[in-house]
């Protein structure tokens, strides 16, 4: 029996997929409890012309890896066991925010060696992000492909609802330190459940003699004959652009416009993953979508308009509402993406494939993190929010100039 027949006859709620998905679901909650408490850190250390100008050098650091890097942690992730790619990620990354969690109780962490670890987690997402993409169409059938990058939508976004709320409420009782404790053990839990996961990588790529570099230029080449990909992959570039520092002006939005705290904070951030959780449930208990792009392209203009009005919100029970509603629109967008992306590439390129597309949907992000971190201290988030929306709106309509995106 072939990997393709294998494939074929698994069932959706199988052993190795619920393992991969509850193991994710337990670095996620730790991660998102984090993410208040990093940002909230920042802003209690920082004065609030600093605070924007660290938080976008801090999410900076987090991406230039997967730009410079990307491509060749994709190479190695056809090369080598995803398996041990995976397991090895996240247990570094657990010892890591460990050793945050030491300079925190100890009272010496500083903006740099946040910087530091900002960057050393980027490394380690840059293997562990296509190895998990390249995954998911190996451990499930196709014709469940849908249904279980929804499901693992799902879970990702739900952890976002429970673990700001939560991270919020932890950080103003017990600290920085017990949250930071609490995401580096649930990176090595999630480390631990991995083990056991049969990841049914296609074998074809162990048997390849090629260089690592010929490898490389497949991979690329592979991605630009398919200009569906090819061009869906730039616009997604200018989207991610855009998005980047959405959560750095959330931040401000909340302490400096509405005086309020790190768990209104986390609310907002819960509302976001609230949407992205319902979109993300409608398409794993839908029947299959056949067109998908008019959902995708709809999905990311409605996004974009009210990106655009998010800076208008005269109060915080309005700012959740079109938190929400953006995170339901993007859910469409992202999971469809994935299924189109997962159902047209091999397996055995996948990895490089992937790789190649996260690094061009990620170069500029340092670019805009940085920039937006500076103009925040100069221009207000009004006119920086309507500027971003404007941008996502209008590139999201050329999604129907690309070639083929008619056909998916």
């Amino acid at each position: 029996m072939d990997h393709n027949e294998e494939t074929v006859k698994l069932r959706f709620f199988n052993k190795d997929y619920v393992l991969l998905w509850a193991g994710q679901i337990v670095s996620a909650i730790g991660n998102s409890i984090q993410y208040i408490a990093v940002m909230w850190w920042i802003m209690s250390h920082f004065s609030n012309s600093q605070s924007g100008i660290v938080m976008g050098l801090m999410f900076t650091f987090s991406v230039i890896p997967m730009a410079v890097i990307g491509p060749f942690a994709g190479v190695l992730n056809d090369r080598m066991s995803r398996k041990s790619i995976v397991i090895l990620s996240d247990f570094l990354r657990g010892l890591l925010i460990l050793w945050m969690a030491y300079l925190a109780y100890t009272n010496t962490l500083t903006a740099l060696l946040i910087y530091l670890i900002s960057a050393l987690m980027g490394i380690g997402g840059a293997f562990f992000n296509p190895a998990i993409q390249s995954t998911i169409p190996n451990i499930v059938s196709d014709k469940n492909l849908t249904r279980a990058n929804g499901l693992y939508q799902t879970g990702m976004q739900f952890t976002q609802i429970i673990g700001p709320a939560i991270g919020g409420v932890l950080v103003g009782f017990l600290g920085p330190f017990f949250v930071f404790m609490l995401n580096g053990f649930s990176f090595i839990i999630s480390a631990g459940t991995e083990i056991f996961i049969n990841f049914r990588q296609s074998m074809a790529n162990r048997q390849n003699s090629n260089s690592f570099f010929a490898d490389f230029k497949e991979g690329f080449k592979f991605l630009y004959d398919q200009k569906l990909l090819f061009w869906s992959m730039i616009i997604v570039s200018v989207l991610n652009f855009a998005f980047s520092p959405l959560d750095i002006l959330i931040a401000k939005q909340i302490k400096e416009i509405y005086h309020l705290g790190a768990l209104e904070l986390g609310y907002t951030v819960s509302a976001f993953a609230i949407g992205m959780v319902i979109g993300s449930i409608l398409l794993s208990i839908l029947p299959e979508i056949k067109v998908k792009h008019n959902f995708i392209i709809i999905g990311a203009i409605t996004t974009g308009i009210l990106y655009a009005v998010f800076g208008f919100a005269p109060n915080l029970l309005s700012f959740l509402v079109i938190a929400f509603l953006m995170g339901s629109a993007l859910a469409f967008v992202n999971v469809l993406f994935q299924v189109i992306i997962q159902r047209i590439v091999p397996d055995e390129k996948r990895g490089r494939v992937f790789s190649v597309m996260l690094t061009f949907e990620t170069m500029f992000q340092p670019i805009s993190l940085s920039t937006i971190g500076f103009l925040s201290s100069t221009f207000s988030n009004v006119i920086i929010f309507v500027t971003l929306g404007s941008v996502v709106t209008i590139s999201s309509t050329l999604f129907y100039l690309v070639p083929g995106v008619k056909e998916v």
